[in-house]
């Protein structure tokens, strides 16, 4: 099964407030901006459930003095939100049995990729739109020489 894990910032993000402030004076019409990190797993199902408390327990992905961690529903962004990745990332695969994330293994984990997701909003906080979203990730939060984007 795919499980979608979301690590986000419980504190301020200035990365996310400085790519806001600089989409807006380029024009982008914006009224938020959030940063996240994804880890899109397929594991097994029997190991599903346990995949959060692992990784929970991963000091160099989820500090919970600062972070705040979740599934999501679906595997997929959603409106108003882009997922970026490296173009040819190597993905974590369990070829070898296993999946290790920050010299961990992840039980049950048959694979593993990772995402920077960003949910954008309109003034009123709904989610913006696709042109809006479109325009932001050309602008800004994806460099198409190294980088490709996934959209709702």
């Amino acid at each position: 099964m795919i499980r979608c894990l979301e690590v986000s910032l419980a504190i301020p993000d200035n990365e996310a407030r400085t790519a806001l402030a600089t989409l807006q004076r380029l024009g982008v019409a914006l009224g938020g901006l959030e940063r996240s990190d994804l880890y899109r797993c397929d594991v097994d199902e029997a190991e599903a459930d346990r995949l959060v408390a692992t990784l929970a327990g991963l000091e160099t992905v989820y500090n919970p003095n600062k972070h705040v961690l979740r599934v999501r529903e679906s595997d997929r962004p959603g409106a108003g939100e882009v997922w970026i990745d490296e173009i040819g990332a190597e993905r974590a695969n369990s070829g070898a049995g296993f999946v290790r994330v920050a010299g961990r293994t992840l039980p049950g984990v048959r694979s593993l990729e990772r995402f920077t997701a960003w949910r954008l909003s309109t003034e009123a906080g709904l989610p913006a739109g696709p042109a809006v979203v479109t325009a932001a990730t050309e602008t800004l939060l994806c460099n198409a020489a190294f980088q490709k984007a996934l959209h709702a």
